[in-house]
């Protein structure tokens, strides 16, 4: 009765035994909670590498990051990368009893059929090196010999022995792969795969064709850690992309792959290019940064081809998030697109949230979606667009379906347009250490001869490759470019400078316009009077000391040095410009050198990516020599032996122009002139001065040289360095307030130039 009476009197009280046990419950384990303090989940904070160093995206703690760094020669062994579970563990419980070292790359065993590899081993260690020979009968193509490189791969190409007696050259067996196939008539296909987990990079099938090639891209089998260079990323790179715009390459940097497309892209050819940057938790904040980064250089250095890009940019993770889109008019073109890169809401990593996944397939899908938009839009230039898709991925999609199937899903849309696939280029760009090459490899292009896909061992070296690639110095005829590098001398940076020496008259300054016409100034060739005078100057051309002779002069026909003597003015420089004709054309490639860009021609217009025909010369003065100013501009000055950049301002402004001009009276030959304008014509663009900083000043040795501007990583010759009010350079005790310089003006020449050089050069009107 006493338990029925408990129960009773909880009945009374209106409270269901039910919900007094829950409470119940809630009071044991609100009691527990204050005895016993809960202990955050942390991973070993003690986890190192032999032989390398780590990092930690957030210490030890749920979810934090760990990479190994291991030297260019070795790479991490068990993993790469592990992060840290919500069970305390970095790694898996087959990882966890093994120490993580950095291992030394090996280079798998060359495989040579109807001949022998000296020496033979199972395999290679870092600079050994293999050579190779045929049977009797058989012809060697490929490499001669091979050495092991620091990233386990071999140098050259693959080495066959060929009989001959079938329609295909034999294909080949990469090192550590695997053959089927040995018929090599029209039609017939070989397969390959790769021994002992390695990476099958490259075609998988390939096909004899009637032009006795293969499809698809030679393979190779590559360790699963093994890592692109920046310069093989470059070098490959730029021989794909260049050999798409149908450009060819100079010196080192041509490859012979470079000749494997039959389309050439003719100037001003529609390109619609598509970049994807990964914003998925597996690629993290500073990697998509990175992508980011290396994106802009990108574009910066497409945009200045002779080619009309047009850039579409998506960022994914989860879906997709469209940040440029290529159709719209103010998103499509460079400076809209960096400009969206550096400030868009939808281009900050955040703008995804917590949906962090990788969803590939949905970010080609949209980058399709897009495609199929614009064949209406562009409907009058269909026929001639060219496709680039450009990927930033580590390649693990874990969502949204599998990206192979968007790949083909592209490709068959642009074949399905009539179009070749010489039409689509599709590149990916490993983004971490950690990257699926497999996948990498299954999402890009695979033409012969050709690399589309590239890993790199960390961002940082993205971002150094990337500055390589489109090396504007190895590439085509473009004016004004100029190689970037820190370590690169002053001929390299401004490769179209030239010197002129007459033996026994003077030295002067000269710019390169194209292969067999140098730019000077008139008055250097004032002692020019017969054959005999020209056949004596020699032009060191590029940085390798390369002398060339002059075939003829041409000098301005209004220029007279000595034209305004009747009014006691001994030198009149007015017009002073002059053009060297070379005897020999020169080699841009073989000499290190270029042409830089002049103003009013077609190929300055498109350095400053700008509609071609519809931008005029009188576009181009106002946004080279822009009032009120002032322009910082530069020249080479030579003292001795020694070559520097000089830094000035050229005053455009009416006020800062007159103040500028009135310096000219402080000449010596000029100090009874009372009209500064008898002196200096509008012909005349002026620097020097003390404000807001000091510019630097000529010397003697520099006229003739050019005064140029740079616009969009391009430079543009605007003036000819003719004359100087004051030689500060050999005299300490001249009054440098007073120096200024005076350089002729090339819009106000441009007749003369047109009239010598229309032929060569297009100029606009």
């Amino acid at each position: 009765m006493e338990a029925s009476g408990h129960f009773s009197s909880l009945r009374d009280s209106g409270m269901k035994p039910f919900v007094f046990f829950v409470l119940y419950l809630a009071f044991l384990m609100g009691a527990q909670g204050v005895d016993e303090e809960e202990v955050p989940v942390t991973c070993d904070s003690s986890v190192r590498i032999i032989g390398g160093t780590l990092t930690k995206s957030n210490g030890n703690a749920v979810g934090s990051v760990l990479n190994f760094e291991c030297p260019d020669t070795h790479y991490p062994f068990p993993v790469s990368s592990a992060k840290c579970t919500k069970r305390g563990q970095w790694f898996r419980s087959s990882h966890r009893q093994i120490t993580p070292i950095c291992k030394e790359f090996q280079c798998p065993a060359p495989v040579l059929e109807e001949g022998m590899i000296r020496p033979t081993n199972t395999s290679y260690s870092i600079g050994d090196t293999v050579t190779f020979e045929c049977y009797d009968g058989y012809e060697l193509h490929g490499s001669v010999s091979r050495t092991c490189m620091k990233n386990g791969r071999w140098n050259g190409t693959i080495t066959i022995c060929n009989s001959g007696s079938q329609h295909c050259l034999n294909p080949g067996i990469p090192a550590g792969g695997r053959k089927s196939g040995t018929n090599y008539w029209i039609g017939d296909k070989v397969e390959y795969s790769c021994n002992n987990g390695l990476v099958l990079m490259g075609s998988q099938q390939r096909e004899c064709l009637e032009s006795k090639g293969w499809t698809g891209r030679e393979p190779s089998c590559r360790h699963g850690s093994s890592f692109d260079s920046p310069d093989e990323v470059a070098a490959d790179f730029t021989a794909s992309f260049t050999s798409m715009l149908g450009m060819t390459q100079t010196g080192e940097g041509k490859k012979q792959a470079s000749t494997a497309r039959k389309i050439h892209l003719s100037k001003d050819t529609p390109l619609h290019i598509y970049i994807l940057l990964d914003a998925s938790e597996s690629v993290g904040e500073k990697n998509f940064l990175d992508s980011k980064k290396v994106a802009e250089n990108l574009i910066n250095k497409i945009a200045s081809f002779d080619v009309r890009p047009r850039f579409g940019i998506i960022s994914y993770a989860s879906e997709p998030m469209v940040i440029a889109n290529l159709y719209d008019e103010m998103q499509s073109n460079a400076e809209d697109v960096i400009d969206l890169l550096q400030n868009s809401e939808n281009a900050n990593y955040m703008i995804h949230g917590d949906r962090r996944g990788t969803d590939i397939h949905s970010a080609l899908t949209k980058v399709l979606e897009i495609m199929s938009l614009t064949k209406e839009m562009f409907r009058d230039t269909w026929a001639d667009i060219r496709f680039v898709t450009i990927l930033f991925t580590d390649g693990k999609a874990n969502m949204g379906g599998d990206p192979k199937t968007a790949v083909v899903k592209i490709k068959n849309f642009v074949a399905a347009q009539g179009k070749s696939e010489a039409y689509l280029d599709m590149y990916a760009f490993g983004v971490t250490s950690d990257v699926d090459r497999r996948e990498l490899n299954v999402l890009s292009s695979l033409k012969p001869g050709e690399y589309h896909s590239f890993v790199i061992r960390n961002t940082l070296e993205l971002v150094k490759a990337f500055d390589k690639i489109l090396d504007f110095t190895t590439i085509g005829d473009l004016c004004g470019v100029a190689d970037e590098t820190s370590d690169a001398t002053v001929r390299q940076k401004q490769p179209w400078h030239a010197f002129m020496e007459i033996p026994g008259i003077g030295k002067c300054s000269g710019s390169i316009l194209t292969p067999s016409w140098v730019l000077t100034a008139a008055h250097c060739l004032r002692e020019v009077q017969t054959a005999h005078d020209i056949s004596r100057i020699t032009v060191d051309i590029g940085s390798n000391n390369n002398l060339f002779k002059v075939k003829d002069v041409l000098v301005h026909t209004e220029y007279d040095l000595a034209g305004k003597k009747s009014e006691n003015i001994t030198q009149f420089y007015d017009y002073d410009v002059a053009l060297l004709e070379l005897k020999t054309p020169i080699s841009f490639s073989k000499t290190n050198s270029r042409s830089i860009c002049l103003p009013c021609t077609r190929e300055t217009t498109r350095a400053l990516r700008k509609p071609y025909p519809e931008t005029t010369c009188r576009d181009h003065e106002i946004e080279m020599l822009p009032t009120p100013g002032p322009v910082l501009a530069n020249f080479v000055t030579r003292s001795g032996r020694v070559e520097t950049l000089a830094h000035v301002t050229i005053k455009t402004s009416v006020v800062e122009r007159k103040a500028c001009v009135l310096n000219a009276l402080h000449a010596e030959e000029y100090k009874n002139v009372t009209d500064v304008n008898h002196v200096v014509t509008d012909r005349f663009l002026c620097t020097g001065g003390q404000q807001p900083e000091a510019d630097d000043i000529s010397c003697k040795g520099d006229s003739g040289g050019s005064l140029f501007i740079e616009k969009k990583r391009r430079f543009i010759q605007v003036g000819v360095v003719s004359w100087g009010s004051i030689n500060v350079c050999d005299d300490i005790r001249a009054q440098k307030q007073y120096a200024r310089d005076f350089h002729i003006n090339l819009f106000k020449v441009l007749p003369w130039l047109r009239k010598k050089l229309g032929n060569i050069i297009t100029f606009i009107d």
